[in-house]
């Protein structure tokens, strides 16, 4: 009857409620890009479901292919970030993980200038830049797109280095950049810059954290251990533009941070970058 209806309605809405707490109350913070995925997913295969009953064909095609696409999407998270699923999504309530190698001493950080940065990005012959969520948030992909113009334009070999899971999902930046008005032979994936790292003069990390973090190499147990990053550290120079020194996704310090060879610069992405180009632009017109 109509009152036994409501009951098992609000019966599956009591479970679904649990098992979405549960699913979430289980993935780590590293790991939270792919939980969004797989909520994507589960949302398509719902749909699919309610075409089923209402015999709607257009729900069920739509449904299949928002489900399809978060599972995809799905895998091409977890193997950029060298996860298995079933780990991600049963690995335990948020246990904190055994850390071997963890520095907990006292940790100072080396800040910087836009005429400082200025200055190295003039002089530089290979720049490499690497965006982060963090540029998409203060929206500086056009600020970044008119420095990249610009340095190429005088004659330094910049190019984009794009990790796989960089933002909030696999392709993020490469679109902001495209927006931005970025030729796309300027932008290269992880697998691509990392074996030349060490011949650039500047790194340009922009709003990045989690995909550019050494921890992943070097605190064995960490969240995001085993995680393919972009190895920015063995550059020349790094240069973070950061809100601040806070973590990124993972909650996690980024080692490279304190690294002798890295400098932070940190402030608005926007406003840093609009006042780096700005800075560049008069050293290039005195040369």
């Amino acid at each position: 009857d109509e009152h036994q209806g409501v009951r098992v309605l609000i019966a599956v809405g009591v479970l679904s409620n649990v098992m979405g707490l549960h699913l979430v109350g289980s993935v780590g913070g590293g790991d939270m890009p792919v939980c969004i995925t797989v909520l994507n997913s589960y949302s398509g295969w719902a749909l699919v479901a309610e075409g089923f009953l209402l015999k709607s064909t257009v729900l069920t095609i739509v449904g299949a292919l928002i489900g399809f696409s978060g599972a995809i999407l799905t895998k091409i998270m977890c193997d950029a970030m060298n996860r298995d699923i079933f780990n991600v999504l049963f690995g335990g309530m948020n246990n904190p993980a055994v850390v071997v190698g963890a520095d907990t001493g006292p940790k100072e950080h080396t800040e910087t200038s836009a005429g400082a940065v200025a200055e190295l990005l003039v002089n530089a012959r290979e720049v490499l830049i690497v965006p982060g969520y963090g540029m998409a948030m203060a929206r500086a992909q056009t600020s970044i797109g008119e420095l990249a113009t610009l340095l190429r334009n005088n004659k330094v070999n910049l190019k984009f280095g794009i990790h796989p899971v960089a933002g909030r999902m696999p392709g993020q930046m490469n679109v902001l950049l495209a927006e931005a008005g970025v030729p796309h032979e300027w932008v290269f994936e992880m697998d691509e810059v990392n074996p030349d790292m060490e011949n650039n003069d500047v790194v340009l990390v922009v709003g990045a954290n989690d995909v550019v973090n050494s921890s992943a190499q070097e605190v064995e147990g960490c969240s995001i251990w085993g995680m393919p990053i972009i190895e920015v550290w063995r550059a020349k120079k790094v240069i973070f533009m950061k809100r601040s020194m806070a973590g990124g996704y993972a909650d996690l310090d980024n080692p490279v941070f304190y690294k002798d060879n890295t400098d932070m610069f940190l402030g608005d992405a926007k406003k840093s970058i609009d006042s780096l180009t700005a800075k560049v632009g008069e050293r290039f017109d005195k040369a």
